[in-house]
């Protein structure tokens, strides 16, 4: 298991660029064994800390007993609810909503287990992890979390609904939602999980049902044989910039005119330009000796995408914008 988890940490580590360790979570029925390798912590931890911690390489077994909020463990279902939390009032308390009402929808429909449903929590970081995980946390930039998404999309076409509200962030919308749906799920972290932890502010969460792993770990590495190189490259930016100012008038009926220029001696002719041309611009015609070379067609149609330029392999594209 620990062999396993670990071949799929360094994975993702490896493909996504990750700073932060992957972090496997497994809730621990009664009477269940305790996953090896595990230690209790030396102070109460909020669960949402836990699992910081873990990124960070420490695994943790979370009886309730170590359960710094009390709203965390009751919404995991390891303690019964406390009847102020139930009622929504400690969220007036601290200003987070307006009035028991919308505090009482919040909290009715937030996804949560009942009280007992689980009696601790495994968390550690996947790599060290000899548990089967119900879920695996990530904590990701913006590009980390795009690409997450586009390999949980990649063999079905389907679109993610995520659930998040900000409220209950690692505990109930990265840990129960996914469990419960078997869907992905994101979070960009609550008051608790931002006050109480080193999680940056540039940093969001997202957290992947084990059933669906294996499924974007290998949609990960097919995109990474192509797609994932050349948006961080920035293949289709523009070569330059202008600065200068703009008129006191704008007529925004004006074309701009694209001229495109190819180098024939540096194009191979494999077509790659023709073929991702949106607009039929590029065709390949018999240039010296017969061998195939690319030409602007209908350089009337080009609308300057970049995309020509950014998959020709032998930079033969250069465009320029009048």
């Amino acid at each position: 298991m620990v062999a396993e988890n670990k071949a799929k940490a360094l994975k993702f580590k490896e493909l996504l660029s990750l700073r932060w360790e992957p972090v496997a979570v497994r809730l621990l029925r009664r009477g269940e064994k305790v996953p090896e390798g595990l230690g209790e912590p030396h102070i109460r931890l909020r669960y949402c800390q836990a699992v910081v911690a873990a990124r960070r390489g420490y695994s943790l077994l979370l009886a309730p007993k170590w359960h710094a909020c009390p709203d965390g463990a009751a919404i995991l279902g390891l303690i019964e609810m406390s009847p102020k939390l139930k009622s929504g009032e400690l969220y007036l308390r601290f200003r987070k909503l307006p009035d028991l009402k919308v505090a009482r929808r919040m909290i009715e429909e937030r996804p949560v287990w009942e009280a007992g449903e689980y009696s601790a929590v495994a968390i550690a970081p996947l790599a060290q992890a000899n548990f089967e995980p119900h879920v695996i946390i990530f904590t990701l930039w913006p590009e980390q979390a795009m690409w997450l998404c586009s390999a949980d999309s990649y063999f079905t076409g389907e679109r993610q609904i995520f659930e998040t509200s900000s409220y209950n962030s690692v505990c109930a919308e990265l840990t129960v939602r996914p469990v419960k749906t078997g869907r992905i799920n994101t979070s960009f972290g609550c008051y608790g999980s931002r006050a109480s932890s080193d999680m940056d502010d540039f940093e969001t969460f997202l957290s992947i049902p084990a059933q669906r792993v294996d499924n974007v770990l290998s949609a990960l590495e097919e995109l990474a044989r192509k797609a994932m190189a050349e948006e961080r490259k920035k293949i289709y930016a523009p070569p330059v910039v202008g600065f200068g100012e703009a008129g006191e008038e704008a007529d925004c009926q004006v074309q701009k005119t694209v001229t495109i220029m190819i180098n024939k001696d540096k194009c191979q002719g494999d077509g790659n330009c023709v073929d991702f041309c949106p607009h039929g611009v590029l065709q390949l015609i018999p240039g010296e000796r017969g061998r195939l070379v690319a030409s602007a067609v209908r350089p009337d149609l080009c609308t300057a995408c970049y995309t020509c330029v950014g998959q020709c392999p032998s930079r033969a594209i250069t465009l320029v914008e009048s």
